[in-house]
């Protein structure tokens, strides 16, 4: 896994550096906003760590023009402001999750992994499944020849369990991939997007495996 550690701070920016290196991951690190802009485009890591509090442009700044960059960029912002204006203002700019400091970092390499592998599902831009067809770069879904209107929840859900086809994922896994590790809601929530996407598709598409979860085959 790559990971672009942005942070002002000369301990925690190397301490991060030494923790994810001790993870097995690929690290490069940015001291400036200007320069992680640069450094995505060269670098294309997996995941963005992000302060938001740097040197030259704020870091809801770098989040904007690198999701412009790649729409699919998996971003967590890092910051020592805690209100919920300063978070909402973060994941407005495009970030998929959000870290308050002080922190444990296998709290966060949690979020890191869990975004690598909603990140993941976008590696491959269109999958054929019998009848269905997705294109993730698009978001595009055609099934039996017909195009389906998806929401956005909708699409991820189908495309990380067409990513994920034959194998059975659990409730567990697809909440962590979907709506991510610091999602707070109950797994019913899964069954509920399951429910939409069979009424939009088909009845049997999505196989249930009692006890454990789901399938698409």
């Amino acid at each position: 896994m790559k990971i672009l550690v942005v942070e002002d701070d000369d301990k925690l920016r190397r301490l991060l550096e030494l923790e994810f290196k001790h993870e097995n991951c690929t690290v490069k690190t940015c001291e400036y906003g200007e320069d992680a802009i640069i450094e995505y485009q060269e670098f294309k890591p997996d995941v963005v760590v992000l302060d938001i509090m740097l040197p030259d442009i704020d870091g809801t700044e770098v989040a904007k023009k690198i999701r412009k960059l790649d729409s699919s960029a998996g971003i967590i912002m890092l910051t020592a402001l805690s209100e919920k204006k300063n978070k909402l203002e973060g994941f407005e700019s495009g970030a998929d999750d959000y870290v308050v400091k002080p922190f444990d970092f296998e709290e966060l390499f949690a979020r890191v992994k869990a975004i690598a592998r909603r990140k993941n599902i976008t590696l491959n831009d269109e999958i054929k499944i019998k009848d269905l067809i997705i294109n993730i770069s698009k978001r595009e879904v055609i099934f039996k020849s017909k195009p389906i209107n998806l929401s956005k929840t909708e699409f991820d859900l189908l495309a990380y369990l067409v990513k994920n086809a034959g194998r059975v994922v659990s409730k567990e896994e697809i909440l962590d991939a979907v709506w991510g590790i610091s999602y707070e809601g109950s797994e019913n929530t899964v069954e509920v997007y399951i429910n939409y996407l069979r009424k939009k598709l088909s009845s049997d598409i999505i196989k249930t495996v009692r006890g454990i979860g789901y399938t698409i085959s």
